[in-house]
């Protein structure tokens, strides 16, 4: 995929720089002075082009107004591409199961089945134990769960 950018707010912006410099009577010029970056970047910031976010904070400093000013625009807040159900879901069994560690569920070593089922009870989730198997092995790995063998079972508990 390529570098991604989004032009219509970018040049938004970029207007918005400009008259804010031409009302304070600058020109680019002095702005390369005050902020030692080369004129083509503020050129090319003010007519929309891709930018780093430090450039455009220190181009605010130098006009003596606060980024909040400039980005105060009208946009769409929603994500460019929808978050699918089951990535969500799966963000929300990692919540869960974090929640269990964090009230000392796993002081007592567990089976994923063991936590699909308290999922089950708790939360009316329905998912498989190698779904959860899965998030608890990244939380061993990551060392906030440790695993021990049973027969060919895994079983977590605390560290």
């Amino acid at each position: 995929m390529g570098r991604y950018k989004n032009e219509i707010a970018l040049k938004f912006l970029g207007e918005r720089l400009k008259a804010y410099r031409l009302k304070a009577e600058l020109e680019i010029e002095d702005l390369v002075v005050m902020t030692g970056f080369a004129y083509n970047t503020i050129s090319n910031m003010e007519n929309g082009s891709e930018t780093y976010l430090s450039y455009f904070i220190e181009i605010c400093f130098a006009l003596g107004i606060h980024p909040k000013e400039i980005l105060d625009i009208e946009l769409d807040l929603k994500p460019r591409f929808p978050l699918p159900a089951s990535r969500l879901e799966k963000s929300r069994l990692t919540n869960r199961i974090n929640a269990f560690i964090e009230d000392g569920y796993f002081k007592v070593e567990r089976s994923a089945s063991e936590v699909t089922k308290k999922l089950s009870l708790d939360h009316k989730l329905a998912f498989e134990s190698k779904n959860v198997s899965v998030i608890l092995v990244r939380f061993a790995k990551s060392n906030i769960l440790k695993v021990t063998k049973n027969g060919n079972k895994n079983l977590y508990s605390i560290k």
